[in-house]
């Protein structure tokens, strides 16, 4: 057996894989996954990228770069004007399998950084994904990914998921819940991960925390809602035994639906391991993903994926509805009109491509929200709502100037290609030739069309004062 895997990861493997798979498993549980992406909806195929289908995935694709040794993904003007999204497949599964649709409102409960968030919301446009991280600077990535993209119907919030439930009611839709596991599917992203990080009595410590992040889940999911629950590791612990609880736990109101995963290789649920036998329902509907088990069309990581429904409300105590200090409020509609007017005189935008969004306002920083992003915002605790466009002293932010700003014909200025890379490194630039804006402009700074930020003219237009959001910085 290859030395580089625990001894007790090996012998699990082997209680749920038969004998014939073992040796595949093993060389394939360390190799690395293929760049995959998702396209978002303004994608355009740049010179130099050849894309590959993915199976049951529409909008995913493997990603072959010519200058990928020369250029990381990170810093192509692809993914930062959001464009397209690097994740791995088993990640967009999960969310492919909840199937939101337009209108709802959908939880997202250990949603950082962004993969499964950012797709969703497309999927439900003028709906509502509340996207809860508990951990500070995850949140932040996960607040930067959906700025990035431009989205304006995601509400984060920061939050233990496990009493989530006290104050969110039988509410949502929809509900996904990447649980934080063992996470064994990482040692496709690190070679070593099984060496260094592997240990069984995390797989025990997960299975607690998971228990109580799906039962609260269950007490925010309204009555006939759907809830997909999925872990990146093959213990059954962390996977048909939490399920196994949550069935015991809620009786006849959870369904365990089945899965169609089409032409994605795969596996059901296993029956038993150790002492434990899984209820029928759980092994014949949940599907399990493997490294091995692969085609052209698809190459993952290890992945658990259970698709539930809930069939009758539980018995709970109402949720306590808490605001801070400095909550949303939504604007009047007349101050809503000159905000948005203000902005397509002041860009050159035409007034009806920022459709018809509501704009909240919260310590003098102004938000472009879907109406049910608003109204979830004004009555529940949150971190941010919507998509942020003006700051408390009235300028334009990166995130509106990067979904906006390729449209603006006014106070616009183009950048050649050597000006506008030491703009993404975040530097001021001295203009070879002064432009004509007056002292103080806030204009949109753009590199072939595109729009890669905003800036300041000062020095009587012979400087370019770098107003880049400083966590976008090259």
């Amino acid at each position: 057996m290859p030395k580089p895997f625990p001894k007790k990861f090996i012998e699990r493997i082997q209680e749920i894989l038969p004998e014939s798979e073992w040796e595949s498993f093993f060389e394939t549980c360390t190799e690395p996954l293929p760049r995959t992406v998702r396209l978002c909806t303004n994608f355009d195929q740049p010179e130099g990228w050849t894309l590959h289908p993915v199976s049951g995935l529409s909008q995913a694709r493997f990603l072959e770069r010519t200058d990928q040794k020369e250029k990381p993904l990170g810093k192509t003007l692809e993914y930062f004007t959001g464009r397209m999204y690097p994740a791995s497949l088993a990640s967009l599964l999960s969310a492919e399998v909840l199937n939101a649709q337009p209108g709802e409102k959908v939880l997202d409960l250990c949603a950082a950084p962004g993969s499964k968030t950012t797709a969703l919301a497309e999927k439900v446009g003028d709906g509502v994904v509340v996207a809860n991280e508990l951990s500070a600077s995850r949140s932040k990535k996960l607040a930067a990914n959906v700025d990035r993209l431009g989205l304006i119907n995601v509400v984060l919030t920061q939050t233990d998921g496990t009493h989530m439930d006290t104050f969110f009611d039988q509410e949502f839709s929809r509900v996904l819940l990447d649980a934080p596991c063992s996470s064994e599917g990482f040692g496709r992203k690190s070679a070593d991960f099984f060496q260094k990080h592997w240990a069984e009595h995390q797989i025990f410590q997960c299975a607690k925390v998971q228990k109580k992040l799906i039962a609260a889940a269950w007490q925010m999911l309204r009555p006939g809602g759907e809830m997909v629950y999925s872990t990146c590791t093959s213990s059954p612990e962390e996977n048909e035994g939490v399920i196994q609880f949550l069935l015991e736990k809620f009786g006849a109101g959870v369904e365990v639906l089945p899965i169609d995963l089409r032409d994605i290789p795969h596996e059901t649920g296993i029956e038993s391991f150790g002492s434990d036998l899984f209820a029928d329902e759980i092994s014949e509907n949940t599907r399990r993903l493997w490294p091995h088990l692969r085609s052209q069309t698809w190459n993952s990581e290890i992945f658990f994926l259970a698709k539930l429904r809930k069939v009758s409300a539980t018995s709970r105590m109402p949720a306590e509805k808490k605001q801070t200090k400095n909550s949303s409020r939504i604007l009047p509609k007349n101050q809503t009109a000159e905000i948005l007017t203000r902005l397509a005189k002041r860009y050159g935008i035409p007034r009806e491509m920022f459709g018809n969004p509501t704009v909240l306002e919260r310590g003098g920083e102004c938000f472009f929200a879907t109406a049910a992003a608003a109204q979830f915002a004004i009555k529940n605790p949150h971190r941010r709502a919507g998509l942020k466009i003006l700051d408390a002293h009235d300028q334009p932010t990166t995130e509106w100037a990067l979904k906006f700003g390729d449209l603006a014909t006014e106070n616009v200025l183009e950048l050649g290609e050597k000006e506008a890379e030491k703009f993404l490194e975040g530097l001021d630039l001295p203009l070879q030739e002064p432009r004509n804006f007056e002292d103080g402009t806030a204009v949109l700074v753009r590199k072939n069309g595109t729009c890669i930020g905003w800036g300041k003219v000062i020095k009587s237009g012979s400087l370019l004062k770098n107003k880049l959001d400083r966590s976008l910085v090259f």
